[in-house]
């Protein structure tokens, strides 16, 4: 018989416990931070989202450090082209892997809400299958497929609202 097990599964109960409440702590104040850094230096910034679609349904996540809802995406690295950026962040924050060429550009658009410039590209990739999504807790907290009329009645921040109403013309 393992005893290792038991101790492991104690171990990962403990973590869950009090490392995942101080990494969302962690995720606030360094949010905070680049909140108070744009607003003095009104930055230029480009990101990316990735609007994952499975039968009239779109994927909406929970970021530990926003309240309103938001979809899988983030900043671009350096050389790093929209696509390969829409990948990581897919798999980075609800554990879908895709290749970058699966994604297919879909909207562009400019928020100021941060006091920054943020330029977004919004990706597409239509799945037959819903994928298992994973959170860590941590950054993302919550993450589901939700119909399109409910996610436009929800929270959503004001670039994923551009987005699902592009979208709903789009795809009607």
């Amino acid at each position: 018989m393992n005893d290792a097990a038991p101790a492991r599964g104690l171990l990962e109960v403990a973590v869950k416990r009090w490392v995942d409440p101080l990494a969302r702590t962690a995720y606030r104040g360094a949010y905070t931070l680049a909140r108070a850094y744009w607003f003095v230096r009104r930055p230029h910034t480009h990101g990316v989202f990735v609007g994952v679609w499975h039968d009239g349904r779109v994927l909406l996540l929970q970021n530990s450090y926003k309240h309103q809802l938001s979809m899988p995406g983030g900043g671009m690295e350096k050389d790093e082209s929209p696509a390969e950026a829409g990948a990581r962040e897919l798999h980075e924050e609800v554990g879908v892997r895709v290749d970058a060429t699966a994604l297919r550009p879909a909207f562009e658009t400019v928020g100021t809400t941060e006091h920054k410039h943020d330029h977004v590209r919004f990706l597409e990739l239509d799945v037959t299958h819903e994928p298992p999504l994973v959170v860590d807790e941590r950054e993302v907290t919550w993450a589901a497929f939700i119909d399109l009329e409910t996610a436009l009645r929800l929270p959503v921040s004001p670039l994923v609202r551009a987005y699902l109403e592009h979208a709903r013309q789009r795809r009607g």
